[in-house]
């Protein structure tokens, strides 16, 4: 169990330096984990390939009182041949039970005694007065009987909430835009329209040319005053609060959700801080301005959260660092 115990362990380091390593580039902590993880992988495969006897982590047995005393064994009884019943011996008959109806008999004889003797009492018949005993009450028992028969009318369903048009929400911030903001998407847009409609062999060169094109509109990686609607809002288990923001053209631009990625980056929201308290006040859907940085970063001029070309031209998603919202 030691052994596979250090493999499992190894695999979650290599996990755990692996990714942020792929996603974030070289980093110490990343290439330490990863280290780390790798030792304890071959470590573990090497104690379940050769199963080396560790005699250091053997407990001493220990004896009280000397070796266990051996289990007492039963003595045979021998029956004598006196003890033996005779073969020609008759057996005893069994008295038979008695039975049940006698029993249920005795019973029943026993509550006749205790009951009282009857006592004989004279009625006089009035002929031509007796009526029908259930006279007058055929009526309201057909009315009863067309009560309970008669359904009950159900409940009217309450009206259906209307459904929210996100495309249509996104839609109407487009207006109020900061210029930077509605420079870049445009270049997302355009760039996933042209990414769809390009052979999958000329797909390649279209990555660089959209980085090079939202560098020009998003010179500088710190913005301020965009809009867009929360897609999502969650806690983690340390109380940091995870974002991800919808653009209006759709783009998403969003924090770790995670602490162990967000070791450098520090994307997430701080439990306690003016900025955690304003982003307890919103809710999924909601409509918001805000403002805080990119990180700049190959091959999509911002870092992007997406791992494959086809995610990152058609569901592009940037990582961001939130320094301000409110609510629109």
């Amino acid at each position: 169990m030691l052994w596979v115990a250090l493999f499992i362990a190894g695999v979650f380091g290599i996990l755990a330096g692996g990714i942020p390593l792929i996603l974030n580039g070289l980093r110490a902590g990343s290439a330490t984990i990863l280290a780390l993880g790798l030792l304890l992988l071959v470590s573990g495969t090497i104690g379940v390939v050769a199963k080396p006897d560790l005699v250091a982590l053997r407990l001493p047995r220990l004896v009280f009182g000397g070796s266990p005393a051996p289990a007492a064994v039963e003595p045979q009884v021998v029956k004598s041949a006196d003890s033996l019943p005779a073969p020609d011996e008759p057996k005893m008959a069994e008295a038979p039970a008695a039975p049940a109806a006698d029993l249920a008999a005795k019973d029943e004889s026993q509550m006749a005694a205790k009951m009282p003797e009857p006592v004989t009492v004279t009625t006089t018949k009035i002929v031509g007065g007796e009526g029908e005993p259930m006279a007058g009450q055929s009526a309201p028992l057909n009315d009863a009987s067309a009560d309970a028969a008669e359904p009950a009318a159900p409940a009217p369903a309450p009206p259906a909430a209307p459904k929210i048009d996100e495309a249509a929400e996104l839609a109407a911030l487009m207006p109020q835009q900061a210029r930077d903001q509605s420079a870049f998407t445009k270049v997302v847009t355009a760039a996933r329209q042209e990414y769809e409609s390009t052979s999958i062999d000329d797909r390649g060169a279209l990555q660089s040319s959209r980085a090079a094109a939202i560098c020009a509109a998003v010179k500088n990686p710190a913005i301020k005053d965009w809009v867009g609607r929360i897609k999502e809002i969650d806690k983690d288990a340390g109380g940091r609060t995870i974002v991800s923001v919808s653009l209006p053209d759709g783009t998403l631009v969003k924090t770790w959700n995670n602490a162990m990625s967000d070791i450098e980056d520090k994307t997430l929201v701080i439990a306690g801080t003016p900025l955690a308290a304003a982003f307890g006040k919103l809710a999924n859907g909601d409509s918001i301005r805000f403002s805080g940085s990119f990180f700049p970063d190959e091959p999509d001029c911002y870092r992007s959260s997406r791992l494959s070309l086809d995610q990152s031209m058609t569901e592009p998603s940037f990582l961001f660092r939130f320094t301000e919202v409110e609510k629109l």
